[in-house]
């Protein structure tokens, strides 16, 4: 360090520098040499949050003074590079210049430039040892430019893999419990697609990505697993601008877990209630000397019942990638997976009879079978392959491709009733529908990122185009069973028969493509952003029944949605944010007199708070939003057994939601929804309810969560860490409102204990017990009827034992 500029630093350390974050590796002793080549990816930013990046994947503090880097932008990385190539390259054309000695970067002007340096700022990472709350990381969010979380002018909820882990989650759905605004419907015994609802409104398998693309189209042959997921993110209200078709609640994004650069090795053994036996492995290293080449292998494999009598929770999980970084400024990552599994073919609407409301027989259980054993049954098998290119071109742009196809087969023989109502009070009477189904989808997107100036506004510029194909076969054919279940003494078997001919025998396709463009504006503390969408659909059906000439409809659909948006950073870490986006997606189907139906629009407006304070990894928003989706189907009173676009939904409400240490050891998670969803325009069925002014069936008003970790790192509690949450939600109604589904609170809690503290020998091994309902509550949400539920997920403890190294 030159003496002209060590002399103003030193003053400045006297009057006392501002340590954000330590960062991990300057605090173990396995921190790599400040020379050793990194894996980074840090895109064209504002300079100040690249060099924040740059010190999370690096582990380096970096220290710089605020004024230095203003308006001032980076180059993006991508690749392997040792520290110092790397910040060369940050830093070219910013005129500044950098000194690294140790694990130290100190950022300033040439010397022979340099003047006396105001207060520095240090960046780095907070240790994850249970020092601070492990919090999502503060400058990532959802989207395909990684926009700061403080400049998004929609919610958003992060999970990232430490909740995942704390809470051991073992399905989407547990995942989602605590994020503000998101009501999961729990189905014990799983009934494939979730169902969950955002800000009021359903969404389904349409609404969820897994690594920037699409899921798929097949919602009863699709399932995310948990453990193969790094990270979990809610983009609250419409996504259509930047993802496309989707319903206006929102998007649900999955990032795959990905080769790590350090060494990962890991294995689980779990076992718990309804005789669950799993064992899990994940494991990742480098291929060759030069860490080039780097692979991972994720893989799960269990056999357990559920609560539900006769319904297995089977599954088989395979995910290999490799990444390999081929030149400067390119990385290429491969991603497979393989996902089988095997769950229960009864639908289990349980009529409201014996669970919300009084039967003069008694309660159900929650163990009822509501199918036939050794015909219902439910299997899926679901193999894919894609992959993801970053090349980083001249100046600072960098261009992303991506790419998956995947095929799915379902064998689905599933047991339904007409109502879900009780005959005699005590009797179920069920049909069944064998429906195995064929599906392949291939998805792709290409885009472009960079950054330009134009006088004082500094622009992040996004540009892509995706495109989606999708193909499905799938046959239906109906059962009868003789015998209803008396469903306080069952006994199943009997009689039952196949229809000799097929209800139908469909093969449907499905294109969809889209253009896209945003533009993120920054100057000063103002952040503008602009974006827009342009999509086309087609999607066509072709059926044929036994000898018959087959049928064939086709529809186009194109739509234009967009998003606006602005926010402003002060100084003492509030961010207020405004913004307005809108949604379609397309409806299948034709109304009376033949025309192909529009898609449905959605539309929100929305306004927060964010704020992160200095000196504190932590996260307190508070939004306000009203939304509305249009041109939804209804029952078409001019021409009976038609339906006509006349409904229209509207929902608005508040979210509270905080990530922020307590002290060294603790950390909260808190999160308060109030949502007022009703349907505001209906027109009903001859005979029909009109559901005009009642609230959106199964959408709580009022729902909470709180989740405390504590870490014990002292006496001889040392090693133990302690979770406990609480889940409320508010009372529901069924689509009439006739039925009103009580409120309820969950507890749940974890204990976890690093065995390496009995003795050097079990170093790496820890155990984990969970409980989820550990008091046993009963609890429900509307069903698929009118007068029927779902049963809620009893009281389930899992013991997990691990071993690192």
């Amino acid at each position: 360090m030159t003496p002209r500029l060590a002399g103003p630093l030193l003053g400045g350390l006297a009057l006392g520098w501002s340590v954000l974050a330590a960062p991990p590796a300057a605090l173990s002793g396995s921190a790599q040499p400040a020379d050793h080549d990194r894996p980074l990816a840090i895109p064209a930013l504002p300079l100040g949050e690249a060099l924040t990046r740059f010190g999370q994947q690096t582990g380096l503090q970096v220290l710089y003074s605020p004024d230095s880097v203003s308006d001032r932008r980076s180059r993006a990385l991508s690749g392997r590079m040792a520290p110092a190539a790397a910040l060369a390259r940050l830093l070219a054309g910013t005129g500044l210049s950098f000194d690294l000695q140790d694990r130290m970067v100190t950022i300033g002007r040439p010397p022979e430039t340099a003047d006396v340096l105001p207060a520095l700022r240090v960046e780095g990472r907070p240790p994850q040892s249970g020092r601070t709350a492990s919090l999502a990381s503060p400058d990532r969010s959802v989207g395909r430019t990684e926009t700061p979380v403080e400049d998004l002018p929609q919610g958003l909820s992060v999970v990232t893999r430490a909740d995942l882990d704390q809470r051991d989650v073992q399905d989407i759905n547990g995942a989602l419990a605590y994020s503000a605004g998101v009501r999961p419907i729990d189905y014990p015994g799983g009934q494939g697609a979730i169902d969950v609802y955002i800000r009021g409104f359903r969404q389904s398998s349409d609404a969820v990505l897994i690594d920037g693309l699409r899921s798929g189209y097949n919602p009863y042959g699709l399932e995310y697993e948990p453990f193969g997921v790094e990270r979990v993110e809610v983009l609250k209200g419409p996504a259509s601008a930047i993802y496309g078709a989707m319903p206006p609640g929102g998007a649900i994004t999955l990032t795959s877990k990905r080769p790590t650069g350090d060494p990962l090795h890991r294995l689980q053994l779990q076992g718990g209630s309804h005789d669950r036996r799993q064992v899990t492995a994940d494991l990742s290293d480098r291929i060759d000397a030069g860490g080039s080449l780097r692979y991972r292998l994720t893989a799960l494999s269990r056999r357990s019942g559920t609560q539900v009598d006769h319904t297995p929770d089977d599954r088989l999980y395979v995910a290999p990638a490799l990444s390999w970084s081929a030149g400067e400024g390119t990385e290429i990552t491969l991603l497979a997976s393989l996902l089988d599994f095997r769950k229960m073919g009864a639908e289990q609407s349980f009529p409201v009879s014996g669970t919300v409301l009084d039967n003069p027989y008694g309660r159900l259980g929650s163990s009822l079978f509501l199918g036939y054993p050794g015909v219902s049954s439910y299997r899926s098998r679901t193999l894919s392959a894609g992959y993801e290119v970053r090349h980083a071109l001249t100046g600072d742009w960098t261009l992303h491709q991506s790419l998956r196809h995947s095929r799915s087969r379902v064998g689905y023989r599933w047991s339904s009733a007409d109502t879900g109502a009780l005959e005699a009070d005590r009797y179920y009477r069920f049909g069944l529908q064998d429906r195995p189904k064929t599906s392949s989808t291939l998805l792709a997107d290409a885009n472009l990122q960079g950054g330009v100036t134009t006088g004082p506004l500094r622009h992040s510029l996004l540009a892509g185009i995706d495109h989606a194909r999708y193909r499905v076969h799938e046959t239906r054919r109906n059962g009868t069973v003789a015998n209803p279940i008396d469903v306080f003494a069952p006994v199943y078997g009997g009689p039952y028969a196949w229809d000799a001919a097929l209800l139908n025998d469909l093969t449907d396709r499905i294109r969809q493509s889209g253009l896209y463009l945003q533009d993120e504006i920054a100057v000063g503390g103002w952040r503008v952003t602009l974006g827009g969408r342009l999509d086309w659909s087609t999607s066509g059906t072709r059926g044929r029944l036994s000898d018959s000439v087959p049928v064939e409809t086709t529809q186009f659909d194109r739509a234009f949605t967009k998003r606006v948006g602005f926010a402003y950073r002060f100084d003492n870490g509030l961010t207020p944010y405004a913004g307005y986006s809108t949604s379609f997606q397309p409806t299948s189907g034709s109304d009376a007199q033949g025309r192909p139906f529009s898609p449905s629009r959605g539309t929100q407006i929305e306004t927060g708070l964010r704020y992160r304070p200095e000196g504190v990894d932590a996260l307190f928003t508070a939004s306000l939003f009203r939304a509305v989706q249009r041109n939804l189907t209804a029952a078409d009173p001019d021409h009976p057994g038609y339906l006509a676009q006349t409904g229209e939904t509207r929902s608005r409400g508040v979210e509270l939601e905080a990530r922020t240490p307590i002290g060294e050891t603790t950390d909260l998670t808190a999160a308060y929804t109030h949502t007022d969803a009703r349907v505001t325009r209906d027109t009903p069925a001859p005979g029909g309810t009109d559901k005009t002014g009642k609230r959106v069936a199964s959408v709580p008003r009022h729902a909470a969560s709180l989740w405390l970790r504590q870490r014990f790192g002292n006496g001889p509690a040392d090693g133990l860490t302690a979770g406990i949450g609480m889940r409320y939600v508010g009372a529901t109604y069924n689509a009439a409102n006739s039925v009103r589904v009580p409120a309820y609170t969950l507890v749940d809690v974890s204990l976890g204990y690093e065995l390496d503290r009995l003795g050097p020998s079990l170093d790496g091994v820890g155990l984990t017990l969970t409980a989820t309902n550990l008091f046993d509550r009963r609890y429900f949400a509307p069903g698929f009827y009118e007068d029927s539920v779902f049963f809620g997920n009893r009281r389930a403890v899992l013991a997990t034992l691990s071993y690192r190294w």
